[in-house]
């Protein structure tokens, strides 16, 4: 019985790896944008191919929360520029991690909207390699008819960088 309490207590003891205090992340995504034409048929089509590029600060150690900001550009169908904002909860001890924040695309035609995604990531040191399931809803601007709104669900593949990581 004492042989395995002690694995037991050592597991119990041992020190879990903290979230980032800061972070980089490269991000790219594409996927499918559904949305309503002007005729109220519903449209479904490629969306543009989204890149990111954001930081993020830690803002709690329990839960894991962090805020995050950066750029957003779409390409391929039309190219456009961007703002994101969001938080961030890792779950600990799993590579699990979701996401929740706003969306400004400011050029040449303004959408506003929020998204939600929900992913796995795999540390590698100070770089962690990641893949999400993005959702996210465009509900006003320019670039969306009055009463409608655009969903988009996307695949999203990303790069993160701790950049704490020496200083720990």
């Amino acid at each position: 019985m004492r042989l395995l309490a002690v694995p037991i207590l050592a597991a119990l003891v041992a020190p879990v790896a903290a979230q980032p205090l800061w972070e980089a992340e490269l991000r790219m995504g594409y996927g499918v944008s559904m949305g309503k034409e002007t005729d109220m048929s519903t449209a479904h089509r490629t969306t543009p191919l989204t890149f990111e590029a954001t930081g993020a600060i830690a803002i709690s150690d329990e839960p894991e929360v962090s805020t995050y900001g950066g750029i957003l550009v779409e390409t391929v169908q039309h190219n456009s520029f961007g703002f994101v904002g969001g938080i961030k909860l890792r779950v600990p001890e799993m590579p699990v991690h979701l996401a929740a924040g706003a969306i400004w695309v400011y050029a040449p035609d303004t959408k506003w909207g929020v998204s939600a995604s929900g992913g796995m990531c795999k540390d590698k040191g100070a770089v962690a390699l990641c893949a999400d399931l993005q959702l996210t809803n465009y509900f006003a601007g320019d670039a969306i008819d009055d009463g409608h709104t655009v969903t988009e669900v996307q695949i999203v593949l990303g790069v993160g960088f701790d950049l704490s990581h020496g200083s720990k």
